[in-house]
C-alpha cells in the first residue's frame, strides 16, 4: 500500500508540472484564463485532464518501483493520451501542438520517473520544479509586463512621377484596435476616426504641427462582437499569428471578423451625427446581419453630449444570415466577415449611400447568390434617406464593395475585390447591375477558371467596370484630388490598396483611366481622406495614421531631377544634352566635358578644375562664379542641399 506521505509527494510533484501545462494558454494568448474564449481553453483542459488521469491510474495501479514499474507506467500514459487524443479528433476538437507536445513529454517524463525508485524522485524534482517557476515567470510577463505602443512619427520620402512626398507615420497613436476595419471623416476642422472595434476618436491636423490633440468619444458603435464571439466560443480579437488568418486548421467561425466597416459624419446647425456601419449578431434568431447606426450630440461639446446618448438603427440588412443550417455559407469558415463592404459616402445632405458585400454567398460554397437577388441587401449598394428613413436599391451585382466616391460633379465612383484577380473601379448609375457573381475578370482561387461564368476574361451583359486589376491588389477606398497641395493630381483618383500595401494614382480622361501608378506605402492601406487643405490621411491596418505631402526638402536624385534633368543627365560623361553630360564632373576640368563645344566664353575663360568648392560656388550662383554664363539658373541658396546634390553627382558611376 502505498502511504498517505506518497501520495502527499506525488500531488506535489504532478501538481507543479500540471501548474507549467495550465500556463501555456495564458503565454500563448498573453490573457488570463477566464478571458480565453472558450474553444482555446478546451484542448488545454483535455490535456491537463489527461496528464492527471495518467498520474492517478499510475499511483493506483503500477506497484514496486524500478524500471519495470517505469514502463508500465509509460503504458499507461499511452492508453490515456491516445484515448484523449481519438476522442478530440471524434469532435472535431482542435489539437494544438503547443499544448500536445509539452502535456505529452512532461508525462512520458515525470511519470515513469516519480516510480521509478527514491534516487531518481529526488533528481526528477528538479523538472517540474523549475518548469513551473518558469512557466509562471513568463504568465507574470505576458499579462503583467506587456509592451506599450510607443508614440513615434517616422518620416519617408516616397518618389512619385511628379512628387516626391513625405509620408509621416504616427505610430502608437492609436491603441492598436481589436481587429481590422474603421474608417475616417472630416468632421470641420477635425478628422473623425473609427477603428474596427468600434472606437471613436477626434484630432486635429496642422500645417506645422502634423497631428494632434487626438482624444476617444465617450461612446462605442453597437456592434455586438463579444456577444457573436461568444456564441461560437471564439474571440473578439484578432489572432496575432498570419497562419489563424488563412484557412488553415479545422472548420471555425472567425469570429474576429465581426467588425465595424466605417464611420461619417455631418454636421446639421448646433448638432452633429455620426454614423457608422458594423455587423449586429441577433443571438435570438441565431443570424448576423449588417447595420447602419447613428448617434448624435451637440457641435459645441461633442463628448460631453454624446457620452449617455443612445444609438439609433438607421437601416439593417435583409435576410438575417444564419451560420448552421441549411442556408449556411459552406467551407471551414461560415463567416466571411472581412467582405463586409461597409463603405458610407453622403449623397446629398439628406442621404446616405452604403455598400453591402456578399459576405461569400454567390452560389458556389452556397446555394444564395445574394448580389443577383433583388429582394436582398448583399451584394448591393444602398441608397438611404435620412428624412423618411427609406432605403432603396441603387446598384447591385458586387462582391465585397470596399471603396465609395460622391463626387462634386454627381459621379459616384466605387472600388470592389474580385475574387483571385479581377478587381473593379466603377462607376455607378441607378439601378445597374455590375455582374457579379456571373461575369468577373478573375478566377476561382487557384484555379485558371471562373466557373459561373459564361464566357472567361470577358464581362459581357453587364455593366462594365472603369478599370480592372490582375492580379488583385486588395483594393481599399479612393477618393478624388480635389484641393491645392498636389495640383498636378488634381482630378485623379487615388486608390487604397491592402495586398499590396500601397496607393494607386489613376488619371482620368472622361470615364476612362488612362494610367495607373503605384505608390509604395509598405502598409495595409484601409482608408484614405483629402484633406482641407489638400494633404492626404491614410489609416492602416496596423493602427498608423499616415500624413502624406509634398517633400518640404528634396533628396539629392529628387532634386538633380527637379533642378538639372531638363538640360543635363549623367549617362556616359559624353551623351549630351543642351548642357553637358555631368556623369564625372567632380575633378573634371572646367569647360571640358568630351565632344561637348558649346560651352559659354565666361566659363572657358575660368581655369583649374570641378572641385567641390567650385562646384558650391557655381550652385550657389553661376552669375557671381562665371559672370555671363549661359547657365539659366538661380541658385540653390539653402548650403545643405547644395552638399547634397554634389555627394550626388560624386558618387555616380557609369551606367
Amino acid at each position: 500500500m502505498r502511504t498517505n506521505r506518497a501520495f502527499i509527494q506525488m500531488i506535489a510533484w504532478h501538481g507543479l508540472a500540471l501548474l507549467a501545462i495550465a500556463c501555456l494558454p495564458a503565454i500563448k494568448y498573453g490573457e488570463a484564463w477566464w478571458q480565453i474564449p472558450k474553444r482555446q481553453l478546451l484542448p488545454a483542459a483535455a490535456f491537463i485532464g489527461a496528464y492527471a488521469l495518467s498520474a492517478l491510474l499510475a499511483f493506483a495501479f503500477v506497484r514496486g518501483e524500478g524500471r519495470r514499474a517505469a514502463g508500465q507506467a509509460a503504458l499507461v500514459i499511452g492508453a490515456v493520451f491516445g484515448f484523449c487524443l481519438f476522442s478530440m479528433e471524434l469532435v472535431r476538437m482542435e489539437i494544438p501542438r503547443y499544448l500536445l507536445v509539452p502535456a505529452f513529454v512532461a508525462a512520458v517524463t515525470l511519470i515513469p520517473l516519480s516510480a521509478a525508485g527514491p534516487a531518481a524522485r529526488r533528481v526528477g524534482w528538479i523538472a517540474p520544479l523549475l518548469a513551473s517557476a518558469a512557466a509562471l515567470l513568463f504568465v507574470v510577463r505576458a499579462l503583467a509586463f506587456q509592451p506599450t505602443a510607443v508614440q513615434q512619427v517616422k518620416r519617408d520620402i516616397v518618389q512619385t512621377a511628379f512628387y516626391s512626398l513625405q509620408v509621416s507615420a504616427y505610430e502608437g497613436l492609436v491603441p492598436k484596435p481589436a481587429t481590422r476595419g474603421g474608417g475616417l471623416d472630416r468632421l470641420g476642422d477635425q478628422v473623425l476616426l473609427g477603428t474596427g472595434d468600434g472606437r471613436l476618436y477626434l484630432f486635429g491636423v496642422r500645417p506645422e504641427e502634423g497631428l494632434i490633440g487626438l482624444r476617444e468619444l465617450p461612446t462605442v458603435v453597437p456592434s455586438n462582437r463579444e456577444a457573436f464571439a461568444a456564441a461560437f466560443g471564439g474571440s473578439a480579437r484578432s489572432p496575432a499569428r498570419y497562419a489563424d488568418w488563412t484557412t488553415q486548421g479545422p472548420p471555425r467561425v472567425q469570429t474576429w471578423r465581426f467588425r465595424v466597416a466605417d464611420v461619417v459624419a455631418r454636421q446639421d446647425g448646433p448638432s452633429i451625427r455620426i454614423f457608422a456601419s458594423h455587423h449586429y449578431w441577433h443571438a435570438d434568431q441565431e443570424c448576423f446581419t449588417v447595420r447602419v447606426s447613428s448617434i448624435e450630440g451637440a457641435a459645441s461639446d461633442l463628448a460631453g453630449s454624446i457620452k449617455d446618448a443612445k444609438w439609433q438603427t438607421v437601416f439593417e440588412t435583409t435576410p438575417c444570415v444564419p451560420l448552421t443550417g441549411e442556408q449556411r455559407l459552406r467551407g471551414k469558415n461560415p463567416f466571411k466577415g472581412e467582405e463586409v463592404g461597409g463603405r458610407l459616402a453622403f449623397v446629398d445632405n439628406a442621404t446616405l449611400l452604403l455598400t453591402v458585400g456578399d459576405h461569400g454567398f454567390y452560389g458556389i460554397d452556397s446555394f444564395e447568390r445574394f448580389a443577383q437577388d433583388p429582394n436582398g441587401s448583399y451584394g448591393k449598394t444602398i441608397r438611404i434617406d435620412l428624412d423618411s428613413g427609406e432605403a432603396t436599391l441603387f446598384t447591385l451585382g458586387h462582391r465585397n464593395p470596399q471603396g465609395l466616391y460622391v463626387a462634386s460633379d454627381g459621379k459616384i465612383w466605387l472600388t470592389e475585390h474580385g475574387s483571385q484577380g479581377g478587381d473593379e473601379l466603377n462607376l455607378l448609375a441607378a439601378g445597374g447591375n455590375y455582374g457579379w457573381p456571373l461575369v468577373t475578370y478573375g478566377t476561382e482561387y487557384g484555379a485558371v477558371r471562373w466557373p459561373l461564368s459564361q464566357q472567361q476574361g470577358r464581362h459581357e451583359r453587364f455593366v462594365q467596370p472603369a478599370f480592372a486589376w490582375t492580379p488583385s491588389i486588395g483594393v481599399s477606398n479612393l477618393l478624388l484630388v480635389t484641393g491645392d497641395a498636389l495640383p498636378i493630381w488634381r482630378g485623379d483618383l487615388i486608390v487604397g490598396s491592402l495586398a499590396t500595401r500601397s496607393l494607386y494614382r489613376l488619371t482620368l480622361e472622361g470615364d476612362r483611366v488612362l494610367l495607373s501608378e503605384p505608390i509604395e506605402l509598405g502598409r495595409r492601406v484601409r482608408d484614405l481622406l483629402e484633406l482641407s487643405d489638400g494633404r492626404l490621411l491614410v489609416w492602416t491596418d496596423d493602427a498608423a495614421l499616415l500624413l502624406i505631402e509634398p517633400a518640404r526638402t528634396m533628396d539629392a536624385n529628387a532634386m538633380f531631377a527637379s533642378l538639372c534633368l531638363g538640360c543635363h543627365q549623367t549617362v556616359d560623361g559624353i551623351t549630351h544634352r543642351i548642357g553637358p553630360d555631368l556623369l564625372g564632373i567632380v575633378g573634371r576640368r572646367i569647360a571640358t566635358a568630351p565632344g561637348f563645344d558649346e560651352y559659354s566664353a565666361a566659363l572657358r575663360s575660368r581655369a583649374g578644375r570641378w572641385t567641390r568648392e567650385h562646384l558650391d560656388a557655381f550652385l550657389r550662383d553661376p552669375q557671381a562664379f562665371a559672370p555671363g554664363t549661359t547657365m539659366a539658373f538661380a541658385g540653390i541658396s539653402d548650403s545643405n542641399q547644395r552638399a547634397e546634390l554634389i555627394d550626388y553627382l560624386a558618387g555616380l558611376k557609369r551606367r
